[in-house]
């Protein structure tokens, strides 16, 4: 017989993980068929990068908005003109909603898009530190 240790917490955080992945595909309606860029978020120290997939999107059809925490990258992929025996790849518009860890500074973010890839740079705000009472 063999003893399994039941691990409540790391049980919680993967259920937490598959509940922020079905609200994500709730909230930007890909669930409805509309697209969804991949996104990675790295948390370099200082700051986040983010990097998106989105081949196919011209810099001027994104648009990225930073609110305390959030951010919020919105844009458009136009289909090519033409008559199509084949589609795989969606078009239209996206919008993907990302809750960061910690906050950032606003109007920080820097911005690069590369052979489909968005990559973001944001600073993190700095903590202040809390004053206990005496």
């Amino acid at each position: 017989m063999t003893i399994e240790r039941f691990d409540a917490i790391e049980r919680l955080q993967t259920i937490r993980q598959q509940l922020d992945e079905l609200s994500r595909r709730f909230s930007s309606q890909e669930v409805f068929g509309e697209w969804v860029p991949a996104v990675d978020v790295l948390d370099e120290g200082r700051q986040f990068r983010i990097l998106v997939d989105v081949p196919g999107v011209n810099d001027e059809d994104l648009e990225l908005h930073e609110e305390g925490q959030t951010i919020t990258l919105a844009g458009v992929r136009h289909p090519l003109e033409g008559h199509y025996p084949r589609r795989e790849r969606p078009t239209g518009q996206f919008r993907r909603t990302l809750t960061l860890p910690e906050a950032i500074v606003p109007n920080s973010a820097q911005a690069s898009l590369k052979s489909g890839l968005l990559e973001l740079v944001l600073q993190k705000a700095r903590k202040t530190p809390r004053r206990g009472k005496k």
